[in-house]
């Protein structure tokens, strides 16, 4: 390994280089140049206004290396700037004591930070949780593949609707203006592909660093991490001694969208710079074109007539999802009807 070329009079031996410029960086100037490089991304974006006292930041967190590194970033560079808070969304997940552990670990960090740190249980909420989900999804698929089952859409996409309702929920009941979430270059580079492989150009359009539509009952999504691959973020859980739960999801092994992500990483290993250019280059040419495309009828803003939050549909997708399957687990008695 060639020496850390982030400053010429820096002499230190490098312990990484940089995947999409090859640049050797030594530990230190590797943790400060991630630490700049999201700041950077803060700062082009807005993605937080420092000049609005009440301007106030939920950082999800899960536990991962992702948002356990996002969390530990952003108190290194807002520097107390703004007012900031965790919230860890107790799903429900008890193989190997996966939630029990990544509450735990999440919980230690911000402890450790100063950073308070907030819980919210699903059960507590609906009366069951992913467990149960996938129980459902057992008998529902009968061992078939999970991508043709339309009547089960697969744990990874029920955990993610619960935890996007949730985490605005708690967001919109608490005063916070921002919520800033641990998807990184990696997640996107796979986001973006697969839905192109599904023509999707709605999702398309809403990607990037900011989901903000400046809609009453939608707190602005925030991205930090944006331009930061998932293998530079193990390098810097692993360098800045970032404690994280180190297991993967039970329910995950079936999620299509981890093929992707490994396709996508094949290429990048022959052609570096591929998700970076990819990313940065659809939101600068392509991304302003297909927002323009939404239809009218998915801009508009209604109140869901079940639960009351904002929605552009009569109810909204977190309500339906959840009332069929709470008919389907009850219809199967994995729960009892209330």
């Amino acid at each position: 390994m060639p020496k850390c070329k982030f400053y010429r009079e820096c002499q230190s031996q490098a312990v990484t280089q940089m995947q999409h410029t090859n640049m050797p960086l030594c530990k230190t100037h590797f943790l400060r140049y991630m630490e700049s490089r999201v700041m950077k991304t803060i700062e082009t974006y807005k993605l937080i206004n420092f000049q609005d006292p009440d301007e106030k930041v939920l950082v999800a967190v899960s536990g991962g290396k992702d948002s356990q590194t996002l969390l530990t970033i952003l108190h290194q560079v807002l520097k107390n700037k703004v007012p900031m808070e965790a919230l860890y969304i107790e799903i429900g997940i008890s193989p190997d004591s996966y939630s029990h552990d990544s509450e735990k670990v999440a919980k230690q960090l911000c402890d450790d930070l100063g950073v308070p740190f907030h819980v919210l249980n699903v059960h507590d909420r609906v009366g069951y949780d992913m467990d149960k989900i996938h129980q459902l999804g057992k008998i529902l698929t009968r061992g078939k593949s999970r991508s043709k089952n339309k009547r089960f859409r697969g744990e990874c996409s029920y955990c993610g609707l619960f935890k996007r309702y949730y985490i605005n929920f708690f967001a919109i009941h608490n005063g916070f203006t921002k919520v800033a979430t641990g998807h990184n270059l990696t997640d996107e580079a796979t986001q973006l592909l697969s839905n192109f492989f599904s023509v999707d150009t709605e999702l398309m359009s809403r990607a990037g660093p900011s989901t903000s539509r400046g809609v009453e009952g939608l707190v602005d999504r925030i991205k930090p991490l944006f331009y930061i691959y998932e293998t530079e973020l193990i390098l810097y859980s692993y360098y800045g001694n970032v404690p994280h739960l180190p297991t993967e999801c039970a329910y995950a092994g079936d999620s299509p969208m981890i093929r992707v992500k490994r396709s996508l990483e094949k290429v990048e290993s022959f052609r570096r710079g591929t998700m970076m250019n990819m990313v940065r280059d659809f939101q600068k040419q392509l991304r302003p074109i297909l927002s323009k495309t939404i239809p009218e009828e998915k801009q508009a803003v209604n109140k869901c007539k079940k639960c009351g939050m904002t929605t552009y549909l009569e109810v909204c997708s977190f309500c339906r999802t959840e009332n069929r399957l709470r008919e389907d687990l009850q219809k199967y008695h994995i729960i009892e009807e209330s």
